[in-house]
């Protein structure tokens, strides 16, 4: 099922401490395209995607996702999103398949293992659905951490250095994955310096030391 999905950021302020990480950065991206946001190390890419998440507050600005022409909360964008990042945890001791029936159940949602096992075959994880998460290699991981991202199909796909572990292969099921994303008509914005996972973006936004002022 398509959607029309949106998201903005505007003059968009983030500190740590003394240090200004974020500077009145504006964004905006709409249905069907995807947003590389680039820049050095410590330039504040990762901490953008969480805010734009709703992961993290900002300390000044404003950040709005719609969907279907209606506003989403702040409390609730975090429902709407797919995550796929290096620092992302997942429990050692479950298996892909009870992840993934977890998750549904956190969100109120029919679990249906056939519809997780259509997923899990989508990341290449097929014959490795019902092992412990913890037997798995660093790229297989990160693979369960894509299907968590994109089963529920969110209206927003947040990808930071999403190939980071990944093989060829791997590379290739985060490119079939953007695009179908793309196809539904949803948001799909990567923090990255990667060449290669640039080439899967339609926009663009570049930082320097520090993100500053930077419009789409």
């Amino acid at each position: 099922m398509k959607i029309l999905a949106s998201l903005r950021a505007v003059n968009v302020s983030k500190s740590y401490g003394w240090r200004n990480v974020l500077n009145n950065v504006s964004i905006e991206v709409h249905s069907g395209q995807c947003l590389c946001i680039a820049g050095p190390n410590g330039s504040g890419k990762s901490t953008l995607l969480k805010i734009l998440c709703g992961l993290l507050r900002h300390d000044s600005g404003s950040v709005e996702s719609v969907i279907n022409n209606n506003i989403v909360s702040e409390d609730f964008r975090p429902y709407h999103v797919g995550m796929v990042a290096p620092y992302l945890q997942v429990y050692d001791e479950f298996t892909p398949v009870e992840l993934i029936l977890l998750q549904r159940r956190m969100h109120g949602e029919h679990q249906d293992r056939d519809e997780v096992l259509q997923t899990l075959a989508r990341v290449g994880l097929a014959d490795r659905a019902d092992e412990m998460v913890r037997t798995l290699s660093s790229g297989l991981r990160q693979r369960v951490i894509l299907a968590l991202a994109v089963h529920r199909n969110p209206a927003f796909l947040m990808l930071d250095e999403p190939t980071n572990t990944l093989d060829a292969e791997g590379r290739r099921i985060v490119e079939r994955e953007v695009q179908m994303h793309q196809q539904r008509n949803g948001v799909v914005v990567i923090a990255t310096n990667d060449d290669w996972e640039k080439q899967l973006c339609t926009h663009f936004i570049e930082f320097g030391a520090s993100a500053s002022s930077a419009l789409v």
